[in-house]
């Protein structure tokens, strides 16, 4: 699976890419890519503004006036949050160091963590906890399920191996529910294919975190999802 990379000098150019391609929600290729691709090819696009970045599955599509990228209607919102919020990175290469500074956790946020590795377990556990998330741990999708319909839960940290149901599977799941469709979901797992990210996405994930993981980024990443989870959906179309 190929990615595409575009750069932008600014939040706002970014945006205004953004608005030119609102109606068809696609973008033109950016310098340097042929502009003779495979119509109905998947790609991972990389959209990187200074020192920020995000990461979101694109379609390649030629309708009658050249090759361009096609988003669907969710990852084309999420493209636009990123633009306009300007908060913490999707995406990005696990090689850069953990974003700094202070992380201020919501009050009263509920996080559910899907993961059968008990050490895994324990560790997300004291680290969220210790961060000011109320957590819960389940080692199911299908228990994951259930203690969804329990309680309310502002975001799922999510492994892809699991006994029965497959991350994969349960992601597909809580975006096709009407009442958990809405719930950020963050992969953190150890597949690092390009290709899984892909598939992760896909299949409705907001973010992807590969294993071995850095405290300080992981809760970075959370507080980011959270953060843009809570924007009014016509903020990112207020410029």
């Amino acid at each position: 699976m190929r990615g595409i990379v575009y750069q932008f000098p600014s939040f706002q150019a970014l945006s205004l890419q953004l608005e030119a391609g609102g109606d068809e929600q696609d973008l033109e290729l950016p310098p340097g890519v042929s502009s003779v691709e495979e119509d109905g090819e998947w790609v991972l696009a990389q959209f990187v503004v200074g020192d920020e970045a995000t990461s979101i599955a694109a379609c390649i599509v030629d309708r009658g006036y050249g090759a361009r990228l096609a988003f669907d209607d969710r990852d084309w919102q999420r493209l636009w949050q990123f633009a306009n919020s300007q908060g913490p990175p999707s995406v990005i290469p696990s090689s850069l160091p953990p974003p700094t500074g202070d992380v201020q956790t919501p009050p009263d946020t509920r996080v559910l963590v899907i993961d059968d590795d008990r050490e895994t377990q324990r560790v997300l556990r004291t680290l969220l906890s210790a961060a000011g998330y109320t957590t819960s741990v389940v080692p199911s999708a299908e228990e994951a399920f259930e203690r969804m319909r329990d309680m309310p839960i502002d975001l799922v940290v999510l492994d892809w191996m699991l006994p029965g149901m497959t991350g994969i599977e349960f992601c597909r799941r809580v975006r096709k529910d009407p009442s958990l469709g809405r719930v950020p979901v963050i992969f953190l797992t150890a597949r690092s294919a390009s290709q899984d990210i892909v598939v992760a996405f896909e299949a409705g994930a907001d973010d992807y975190v590969t294993k071995p993981f850095r405290a300080p980024e992981l809760k970075a990443r959370i507080l980011g999802l959270l953060r843009r989870a809570k924007m009014p959906p016509h903020v990112a179309r207020a410029r």
